[in-house]
Parts: structure tokens; sequence; C-alpha cells
């Protein structure tokens, strides 16, 4: 009895190891992708990648790991990567168990091939959403596909795309945070 429940828990295990979840990889007319030079959405169609980056619940922005990826299609500023789309295995980070963290990028294929070859190009046209969280939903549940863009709490709206501009502000902000405790230590 006891080797059969040893093996019932081993099976259990190996099979949650490898347990996916879904999530909606589109967006709809609600979230359009524009591009902020013209303000018209992007198209023609198949001219921009979309990435799905995500990481545990609270990862930074910069150690999100691609996903997922999509092209923009024929309806301008839209794009479907697949609804439900299904995340990769990795352990139970994607299984709908746990909340994870997610960002979109968009960038122009002419620019690269990923998004971060393409930010180096001073002409391209690059775009992140707002950092997003959101639980997956286990494969063959029956309940619904958690979406990635719209209004519901955790999801991201449509975002602008843009070309790339480095922003000095964090550092402007750390050097006036370091400046005002020189400041303070010097008085005392």
């Amino acid at each position: 009895m006891k080797k059969i429940l040893l093996a019932c828990g081993l099976l259990l295990a190996a099979v949650g190891a490898y347990a996916q979840g879904t999530v909606a990889f589109a967006n709809t007319s609600s979230s359009l992708i524009t591009n902020s030079t013209t303000g018209l959405v992007i198209q023609p169609a198949g001219t921009f990648r979309i990435g799905l980056y995500a990481g545990p619940l609270g990862t930074a922005t910069n150690s999100l790991n691609l996903v997922g990826l999509a092209t923009n299609n024929a309806l301008a500023g839209r794009f479907s990567g697949g609804n439900p789309f299904t995340l990769p295995t990795q352990g139970s980070l994607y299984d709908g168990s746990q909340a994870i963290t997610f960002q979109v990028r968009a960038w122009s294929f002419s620019s690269g091939l990923d998004y971060d070859t393409a930010k180096l190009d001073p002409n391209a046209l690059t775009g992140v959403s707002i950092v997003g969280t959101v639980t997956p939903n286990p494969v063959g549940s029956p309940a619904t596909t958690p979406v990635l863009f719209g209004t519901a709490a955790g999801n991201v709206l449509g975002f602008t795309v843009i070309p790339s501009v480095p922003e000095p502000s964090s550092i402007a902000i750390g050097l006036l945070g370091l400046g005002a405790i020189a400041l303070f230590r010097r008085r005392k």
C-alpha cells in the first residue's frame, strides 16, 4: 500500500512539474497599439512583432523572459498571439497555481528580430505596455481564459509605440537622494 501511495505521489509531482496554463495573448479595438509619431495605429500587417514577457510575481521588468511572440495582423493596431495562448512549461510558474508578472513589448521588424536589438536602432519604433499581473488558467479548466489586454484588474490597456529614448530620471532621483543624505550627514 505504501508503494502504491508513493508511486501515485511521484506521478502527481511529475505531472504537476509539467503543467501549463493559458492566457489570452491578443488585443481588441479598445487596446490598439498606436504609433505616437504619426498618431496612427500600427500597420500594415506583418510589420511589427509583439512579444509577451513574463516571470514570477514581482519580477523586475528587465528580468522578464520572452514566452510568446505574435505579429500584427490585417486589422490596424491589432494582433493575436492566441486565445487561449498556452504558456511554456516551467515548473509550477505558469500552471495557474500562482500569479505572474508580465509585460507586452512591440518593435518594428525592420529594426531587428528581437526587442533588445530593435532598441539599439535610433530609427526603430519600439514600445512597451505597463507591467501587469495575471493568474494563468490551468489547461483544460472550464474557467474563462485570463485576458492580458482589457479593463479588468491586472490587465494592461493598449500602449504606444515610440522611438527609443533613454530615460535618465531614475539616475537623477538616485543622485538627488545621495545629495540629501550627504547634506543631512554634514549638518550633524
